[in-house]
């Protein structure tokens, strides 16, 4: 790799860059993320072996695992999507799921799906082998003070996971049942012989899956309420409360500061007018201009025009994910502004072999 690009895209500065980047900027995806796509698959897959074929969970990235209350739209950490991601979630929260956990819980939150698409908690025998108590969502805790409660060596729940999270609340300990009753090759007749508590609920999933899968759902699921992500306009570093600091010292392409001083965050507009009237995307603009910037500014400062190309591409790729726009009655400004930019950085890289002090 060229010199200019190893500065500008160094690990420091790309762990910083993603740490300061909106949740909602973030260019990820089920689809895009390798691991993901892979655990849905094989959820999939064990849903259609066990012939679970009326019910379509929808997928989508958020803050966390989870399945929406009475619906079958499962969401999933985006935390996962990328190994970088995966990296700083262990730097910063001092843990990560393995492939396999990762499996395992979206089996779990199929449970979920699962429940609330038939409404199997309204059935006195559910309620009964689940010793569900009251109303069934009301009484979910907010938070996992159950570890303080829990029973270590009750025989009534299967924890399969370890973390007795099947105690938590009967909606969990059904969708934990569940997941074990999905693994393949699992036997779960024999594993959980000597627990009778964790056998009958066990027998019951089994008992009312096989019921129920043919038939419609009773809800009318929306995944199009659902944004995922584009609701949230915190930073990862917030998200995951760290400081970015030490990569800030350490990162020698990070040049998000300058572009948020050269252009401006998203305007915010009366409702019903479009953005586009008034104001031009920052990447947009760049891509536009990127040829006469590149021409003039290694004429003007005598560096290869990949060391100007480089920069740019580097702003380019800031301003998308830091939503910067420019007022259509200023890009002859801008355009000075940000040449100026570039042709101080390449002429400091000429120099002394880096683009920032």
């Amino acid at each position: 790799m060229r010199r200019s690009r190893a500065l500008l895209f160094s690990e420091e500065t790309l762990r910083l860059e993603l740490l300061m980047t909106p949740l909602n900027r973030l260019n990820v995806s089920i689809e895009k993320s390798a691991m993901l796509s892979e655990a849905v698959r094989t959820a999939k897959a064990d849903m259609a072996r066990m012939r679970i074929t009326q019910i379509k969970p929808y997928f989508y990235l958020s803050t966390g695992y989870g399945t929406i209350e009475g619906t079958t739209n499962v969401c999933l950490g985006f935390y996962d999507a990328t190994d970088r991601l995966r990296a700083l979630n262990k730097e910063y929260r001092n843990w990560v799921y393995s492939y396999d956990q990762v499996v395992a819980t979206i089996r779990h939150e199929i449970g979920h799906a699962f429940s609330y698409a038939y409404k199997l908690y309204r059935l006195p025998e559910f309620r009964e082998v689940f010793n569900v108590q009251g109303n069934y969502f009301r009484t979910y805790p907010l938070t996992d003070q159950y570890i303080r409660w829990v029973n270590p060596w009750s025989r009534d729940f299967v924890n399969a996971s370890g973390d007795h999270y099947a105690q938590k609340h009967p909606d969990d300990d059904f969708a934990e049942t569940f997941m074990v009753w999905l693994t393949p090759r699992l036997n779960w007749r024999k594993k959980w012989r000597n627990y009778p508590g964790a056998l009958r609920k066990l027998e019951y999933v089994d008992q009312v899956v096989r019921e129920y899968r043919n038939q419609p759902p009773l809800i009318d699921n929306r995944p199009d309420e659902y944004d995922g992500l584009s609701q949230y306009k915190m930073t990862v570093a917030w998200f995951f409360k760290a400081s970015p600091t030490a990569y800030r010292r350490k990162a020698t392409g990070y040049v998000d500061p300058d572009l948020k001083y050269i252009f401006r965050a998203r305007p915010k507009l009366p409702d019903g007018r479009k953005i586009e009237r008034g104001y031009l995307h920052a990447d947009n603009f760049l891509q536009r201009n990127q040829r006469v910037i590149v021409n003039r500014v290694s004429q003007w400062v005598g560096v290869d025009t990949a060391v100007v190309n480089d920069l740019i591409l580097k702003c380019r790729q800031r301003t998308h994910a830091l939503d910067l726009w420019v007022p259509r009655d200023q890009q002859e400004k801008k355009l000075v502004e940000f040449t100026t930019y570039v042709s101080t950085r390449c002429a400091y890289y000429e120099v002394w072999g880096s683009y920032f002090p």
